[in-house]
């Protein structure tokens, strides 16, 4: 009787893990269609935004209006651009979570059924090496950029850069060589600042999580 019983409730705790197992996928789902909006929502506005200042340009022959129009547009893109930035990596951090926790639960099949174990390409292990061999990536200094939150931190830096290029040339009429000069560099700065800011919300997250079956690796 008592075999019977145990038997239940390992049927009902593999029922269990495998109703995670597809929560957590359609959560994965969920996040890569959230990231996908977010960004395709920024580009559409930069791409409209870039448009209309072509326009105003050409209409006021690059005059006083093209660059008031440019000191009030570029802000708003660039506020646009950071809160489209913050909000992918977080969902970027949440499929890193889910695809962790899913590990978790394929080590779980396998502890259940070892045989099973020789079957399966994806990593039973729940640390980050084993969420990366899954999706393919060897993690490097350049992996950031690959990413979508990489992508719009690169497109808020060339933001940032043309209009420091434009307040400079407005406020001190400077030359188009220092204007130039001052965008590159605010450029520089501000990848940097996105980086360093995704690589530390990054390890914050990942210093919460408790790894139960490291890789061999490790």
């Amino acid at each position: 009787m008592g075999t019977q019983a145990d038997k239940a409730t390992q049927d009902q705790i593999l029922q269990f893990m495998t109703t995670e197992h597809f929560t957590l996928q359609t959560a994965r789902s969920a996040t890569v269609a959230e990231a996908n909006g977010r960004s395709a929502l920024y580009l559409g506005s930069v791409s409209s935004a870039v448009v209309a200042l072509a326009f105003v340009g050409q209409v006021s022959v690059m005059g006083e209006a093209f660059f008031l129009f440019g000191l009030v547009l570029f802000p708003s893109l660039l506020f646009l651009g950071i809160v489209t930035f913050n909000r992918v990596l977080q969902t970027s951090l949440e499929d890193i979570i889910h695809a962790r926790e899913i590990n978790r639960i394929r080590h779980y099949y396998v502890e259940l059924a070892p045989e099973i174990g020789r079957y399966f390409l994806h990593s039973t292990h729940d640390d980050e090496a084993g969420a990366f061999q899954n999706m393919a990536i060897v993690p490097s200094k350049w992996q950031p950029f690959v990413t979508t939150a990489g992508m719009v931190a690169v497109i808020n830096s060339v933001i940032a850069g043309v209009f420091a290029a434009m307040a400079l040339r407005f406020a001190l009429s400077s030359p188009n060589y220092a204007g130039a000069g001052s965008g590159i560099a605010v450029f520089v700065v501000s990848v940097v600042l996105h980086r360093r800011f995704g690589l530390r919300k990054s390890a914050q997250v990942v210093s919460k999580l408790e790894t139960l079956f490291p890789s061999k690796s490790k």
